[in-house]
């Protein structure tokens, strides 16, 4: 009888010499580990090279999408600009349902996106339940400011009306100085002082006696709610991206309902007044209008204080339906501006179209048209200088002057543009702490680092942008 030898492997296994198999596979059983781990550690370095490639892919479409949503936004908000007082030419008399349609209008428009996406998912069920207080505030402070800004649209001519706007970056400042303990550096102090120098120099005829002076500061205190809003709207949505429509869509619930209220002391302001009892044959009057039927005709003596005769026919359909397409499509441009690129971007491009939208009015084929007056142009000099200098003054030194100005440090390596702000208008049952859903829809996530403080301090330091109804910047 012949001993079988035992061998052994180096984990310690015996086998015997009578089994062939087993002892192969003893031996190859490391070397196909080690196989696998190369295998294995392969598809991770795939994986991870196809990962990078995807981000580098998703970069490039994005590059793409924000080259083109910035040249839309450049045209779309010059159309807004310039069809916001075009469309009251015709409707003088009734700014009261512009006020109202122009709300009105997003309505059916967002809710028969936002039905259905909730009801299929693509609105998660948690955004669609959430609380509805940051809207109720948002379109609170927007029905003030739009009713004040369409009223003043409808009785200013074009030009001062673009101008008189940019009023919004003094007023904003002031409301993030002293609410929300904003910082700013030198240049957007020099630029917010250069802006309002501007306007002064735009309102010195309406302050001689030739011009509405009711209409132009409305115009210019209008940008106080307005900036109000706007900074609780950066300061509510901080990291939570809601979907841009359902945002809206419920702003305009809101803004809607205190327009209504709104009509009733706002009626004694036209020119000329609307008695109450009045109010709901002038809006009725209004509709009428804007389908192309007059309904107010004056004597050929009337002073247009007294009375201004409708001409709606052709002009009221036409020109308030283009308005408010480009409208919806600007509103919606300025949270995708942001979504895919900057702040800085945004502002960039309505910078560009303070000039553009002053220079439109001027056109001979533009209803209204009207050559620039010598302060408007001054005004136009200034005013765009101090845009320039308030939000880019800061990056041009430090790019171009290693941020050094007459041999003096103006601008630090290390300095941000703004620091975290505490946001004492943010309800804290808004913010959850830690909470997030769908992660591959990313339009709704709240990190903690949301909780007490501005995420994107930038956004809401610069001038007050409406992300509804932003006619006026």
């Amino acid at each position: 009888m012949t001993k079988v030898k035992d061998y052994k492997n180096p984990g310690g296994r015996t086998f015997s010499n009578d089994s062939d198999d087993s002892y192969d596979d003893a031996i190859q059983e490391p070397r196909r580990a080690s196989r696998q781990s190369s295998v294995t550690g392969s598809k991770n370095v795939e994986m991870l090279i196809g990962e990078i490639a995807g981000d580098k892919d998703k970069k490039e479409k994005d590059g793409k999408m924000l080259a083109i949503v910035f040249v839309a936004m450049i045209f779309v908000g010059l159309g807004n600009k310039v069809f916001q007082k075009l469309m009251t030419i015709p409707m003088r008399n009734y700014p009261n349902f512009l006020n109202l349609l122009t709300t009105f209008v997003y309505l059916p428009t967002s809710f028969a996106y936002i039905i259905p996406s909730i009801k299929s998912g693509r609105i998660p069920k948690e955004q669609a339940e959430m609380p509805k207080k940051p809207f109720f505030v948002m379109g609170f402070l927007d029905a003030i400011a739009g009713i004040m800004q369409v009223f003043a649209a409808t009785y200013l001519p074009g030009p001062l009306l673009i101008l008189l706007s940019q009023a919004a970056i003094p007023m904003s400042m002031l409301i993030t100085r002293y609410l929300l303990k904003a910082k700013y550096n030198i240049f957007q102090y020099f630029g917010a002082l250069v802006v309002g120098a501007g306007i002064v120099v735009v309102l010195a005829p309406t302050l001689s006696g030739s011009g509405s002076v009711l209409w132009a500061f409305v115009m210019i205190f209008s940008t106080i709610p307005m900036s109000l809003s706007s900074v609780y709207k950066e300061i509510a949505l901080g990291e939570t991206e809601l979907d841009p429509i359902f945002l809206n869509g419920w702003i305009c619930v809101f803004q809607f309902l205190f327009s209504l209220v709104m009509c009733i002391p706002a009626s004694l302001a036209t020119e000329p007044p609307v008695p109450i009892p009045d109010l709901p044959s002038n809006i009725y009057d209004g509709l009428q209008c804007y389908g192309g039927i007059d309904s107010v005709t004056c004597d050929a003596n009337a002073d247009i204080s007294d009375c201004s005769p409708d001409d709606c026919y052709m002009q009221a359909p036409l020109l308030v339906s283009i308005y408010l397409i480009f409208n919806q499509a600007y509103n919606l441009l300025i949270i995708l501006i942001i979504k895919y690129g900057s702040s800085n971007l945004l502002f960039m491009a309505l910078t560009i179209m303070v000039p553009l939208g002053n220079f439109a009015f001027t056109l001979p084929f533009v209803p209204g048209n009207a050559p620039l007056h010598t302060t408007d142009v001054i005004g136009l000099i200034v005013i765009s200088g101090g845009l320039v200098c308030y939000r880019f003054g800061t990056q041009l030194i430090k790019k171009y002057y290693n941020g050094m100005l007459c041999g003096y440090k103006v601008v630090d390596d290390d300095e941000e543009e703004e620091e975290d702000l505490a946001n004492p208008l943010l309800g804290k049952d808004f913010l959850v702490e830690d909470d997030t859903f769908d992660e591959k829809d990313s339009r709704y996530s709240v990190s903690k680092a949301t909780k007490g403080k501005s995420p994107n301090s930038e956004s809401v330091s610069d001038d007050g942008l409406s992300l509804h109804d932003a006619n006026d910047i």
